[in-house]
């Protein structure tokens, strides 16, 4: 066979000269593009798909959307303007090292708050690790944290963000909707991370309750299997 075929030329001149002219190109004969040619087009094309390493950096800060951008100027821009009012009034280096200390904070917790609303699972997963070293003390990132153990799409993001709660469940306004949640659940990996929530650290009455849920079996069956065992219960 061949490795050689004729060039695909167009025909629409007005003109009899220029068509004979694109009839006698359409005659010449082209060389097939060698296996070496084609790997090395592959290859530039799979390299101008790949992210460049300022797209990760973007990714990893959780800048990928303008409104985190946008925060992390506007935190740059206050950090710039405490140190320049410090700086005119001639105060020490330890007031100056606090606010440094604020700003970052500042920086990091809106930087939280944004991953926590990404449209990416895997930001909002990074948003949930980060959120739970400051849930504690913070009642937005608490907040913020709830609305995505609770009503997030991904049920291995809304698993991870359970169980980042932790101690919060004690807060009353986000116990009520983690008991809510439990007969809610329609999914039995979820489920079982609220009745874990609730096991390591619901009071006695959050507990009394988790109890006859899976007393009335309104539970999935193993989880409900699950609670009896761990209060030591008889199952049937």
């Amino acid at each position: 066979m061949s490795d050689k075929k004729l060039s695909d030329l167009p025909l629409g001149s007005e003109h009899a000269a220029d068509n004979e002219l694109w009839n006698a190109l359409g005659q010449i004969e082209m060389d097939e593009p060698s296996a070496n040619l084609r790997r090395e087009f592959y290859q530039k094309l799979d390299q101008t798909s790949q992210p460049t390493p300022m797209t990760k950096l973007r990714d990893l800060l959780g800048f990928s959307g303008n409104f985190g951008w946008l925060t992390a100027a506007v935190c740059l821009l206050v950090g710039i303007g405490v140190g320049q009012m410090l700086g005119e009034s001639g105060g020490d280096d330890t007031l100056r090292l606090a606010a440094l200390e604020q700003n970052v904070s500042m920086l990091n917790r809106t930087l939280i708050l944004d991953r926590l609303e990404n449209d990416s699972a895997s930001k909002r997963l990074r948003g949930v690790i980060d959120a739970a070293y400051f849930a504690g003390d913070d009642a937005e990132i608490a907040g913020a944290l709830l609305r995505r153990a609770t009503e997030d799409r991904v049920h291995s993001v809304r698993a991870a963000a359970i169980d980042a709660l932790g101690p919060q469940i004690g807060i009353p306004s986000i116990g009520r909707k983690i008991m809510d949640s439990i007969v809610e659940a329609d999914s039995p990996l979820v489920q079982l991370a609220l009745i874990d929530l609730v096991l390591r650290n619901g009071n006695q009455k959050q507990i009394d309750q988790l109890l006859k849920l899976a007393e009335d079996e309104l539970l999935f069956p193993d989880l409900s299997r699950h609670v009896l065992t761990s209060l030591k219960r008889d199952v049937a």
